[in-house]
């Protein structure tokens, strides 16, 4: 199995999930939570992080860190490690206590910062823990919330700033946002992530992409592969369209279509280049996005003439 990719440099933005190995707890009782958090919060005095969100839950923790000396892995070896010698010697237990490396995402620094702080105090919502972030000990939302309850290692201001240069009606529209997740709850933000990696606007991709293409040692990895410059949808579905013989208008929404056109656009789209089932159900007119894993599956299944075919519109798209 391929390892993680880890893109690092100064001043990037990560989602962070340390998970427990085989889904075991991370920490047993309060005295183990309370450990976690002071060790996260040497980690970031000691790597200089900017830690804007964090959530430590039952087996597993999110993290919304920046890193303005890009040293992600090096802040994330100390964090768990340490953890994991603590935690091993108190409950008289040898071994790993998470599950290998951390994993994550990397987020674009434009127009993310609301959406992923969300996520992650939604987190014990969403597990069913408590009814409101608000109730719960083990995060970063408390100091959201009110000013009396903020941590001094957690930087508040880049997410509230979103909501204007007044701190107390930047947490009452904070807390308002908050609370509209939970009575109508949105989609996660990580589900369009490119190459399972990179959160952001397709500039963002791009950039990502040309930055990766000076690290040859990691040319073979499949993340990367999807992460390098790609085709829009608009050039894929136009080049598709134009094999066919076919008017791409066709398949918008709206209209019924069940050709094989459609079908290959989706299989290019999905599987050559990493756009997300909902992306291409948007761009290609599917109902949805099991309508388009459907259409995929008929390309890999089926005839050898239309697996060829993808193959070779790929390369004219690269």
């Amino acid at each position: 199995m391929a390892r993680p990719l880890r893109i690092e440099f100064a001043g990037a933005l990560y989602h962070v999930i340390s998970r427990g190995h085989q889904r075991h707890a991370i920490a047993r009782d309060d005295h183990d939570r309370q450990q976690r958090l002071d060790w996260l919060r040497r980690t970031v005095a000691i790597y200089a992080w900017r830690l804007h969100a964090f959530v430590l839950m039952p087996n597993h923790e999110h993290l919304f860190v920046e890193t303005p000396e890009g040293n992600l892995s090096a802040g994330m070896q100390f964090l768990n490690g340490s953890y994991t010698t603590y935690f091993n010697r108190r409950h008289r237990r040898t071994g790993h206590l998470f599950q290998g490396r951390f994993r994550g995402h990397l987020i674009d620094q434009d127009g993310y910062f609301l959406e992923v702080s969300r996520y992650i105090h939604l987190n014990p919502v969403r597990a069913k823990l408590i009814k409101h972030p608000d109730e719960y000990r083990w995060s970063s939302y408390p100091g959201y919330s009110s000013a009396a309850r903020e941590l001094a290692w957690v930087t508040y201001g880049r997410v509230l700033g979103e909501f204007g240069k007044d701190q107390k009606q930047a947490r009452r529209a904070y807390a308002r946002f908050v609370q509209a997740g939970i009575g109508d709850p949105p989609p996660s933000p990580f589900v369009a992530a490119v190459g399972g990696l990179l959160v952001g606007s397709r500039a963002f991709v791009e950039r990502i992409g040309r930055l990766l293409q000076d690290r040859p040692a990691e040319a073979d990895l499949p993340q990367l592969k999807r992460v390098r410059t790609r085709p829009s949808l608009d050039q894929i579905i136009d080049l598709v369209a134009r094999h066919f013989g076919c008017d791409a208008a066709e398949w918008s929404r709206g209209h019924r279509a069940d050709d094989a056109g459609r079908a290959v656009a989706a299989c290019l789209a999905r599987r050559s280049f990493g756009y997300s089932a909902t992306a291409v159900a948007d761009a290609l007119g599917y109902g949805g996005p099991s309508s388009v894993s459907h259409a995929v599956r008929r390309i890999e299944t089926g005839l050898e003439e239309l697996r060829t075919l993808v193959r070779t519109l790929e390369t004219k798209l690269r």
